[in-house]
């Protein structure tokens, strides 16, 4: 088994079905909003079972992710989508708590000090070295365990992905094999049928993407309780374009 094959099973494993990869194959072109939107919509309109989301194994975390708590268009852009949902069957992710996840470092009683001190010093070189960038956030799509945004472009994400990749020790990992981004809206909280959710997120398609600009990434230590994911930031990383 190679080392990427290794990093797969322990990234995705099972829970492969839920939305770490799917969809399973990219999209044709990683740049286009629109071909990025069809590519999930297309999708999600195949998923014959909505999963629950939670009942995957969870332990404490690092993360790098990109939090959109100070992003008041994402917020109100989520809240008429989360509107359309249904009542029933979906926890809705609150304003505070939006975020897009570049990926884990590992988990809390795996990873050393030292080795966590090394990945953060790493990627903030990296970080300094790059602009500020734009996402789109398209509504909306899904998988079999979430509502979520279609994000595009990809391309500054997949930079940030390969940094941080590897400051753990896996620079040869191909992010789009391996990486679907994404922002998640709301959870599915049972085993259920996904047609009245499908007719939902076809719905607010008929909105209008926001823009957000990114500035930071962060690295957090993640839990989980009550259907609910919190985060506390342990290192920011702004976006400086300074090297």
């Amino acid at each position: 088994m190679t080392d990427e094959q290794r990093v797969r099973v322990r990234l995705v494993g099972v829970g492969s079905s839920y939305s770490s990869m799917f969809p399973a194959d990219p999209p044709d072109d990683h740049e286009d909003p629109v071909g990025i939107a069809v590519h999930d919509q297309a999708a999600f309109e195949r998923v014959e079972r909505m999963l629950c989301h939670w009942d995957r194994p969870h332990r404490r975390s690092y993360h790098w992710m990109i939090t959109l708590d100070e992003h008041e268009p994402a917020h109100a852009l989520s809240r008429r989508c989360q509107q359309l949902l249904p009542a029933e069957g979906l926890d809705l992710v609150p304003p505070e708590s939006l975020h897009l996840t570049v990926r884990r470092l590992g988990y809390v009683d795996e990873v050393p000090v030292p080795t966590l001190r090394a990945a953060a010093r790493a990627v903030g070189e990296h970080c300094r070295g790059i602009e500020p960038f734009r996402l789109q956030l398209i509504p909306l799509a899904g998988s079999p365990g979430a509502v979520r945004f279609s994000v595009a472009p990809w391309s500054p994400l997949l930079g940030v992905y390969r940094a941080v990749s590897t400051a753990s020790g896996y620079a040869d990992i191909d992010p789009l094999r391996m990486y679907r981004p994404h922002v998640g809206i709301a959870y599915s909280n049972r085993v259920q049928s996904p047609e009245e959710i499908i007719r939902a997120v076809r719905r607010a398609r008929e909105l209008t993407p926001v823009e957000v600009t990114i500035t930071e990434l962060r690295l957090v230590e993640l839990t989980r309780a009550d259907h609910h994911y919190t985060w506390h930031v342990l290192e920011r990383f702004p976006t400086t374009g300074n090297c």
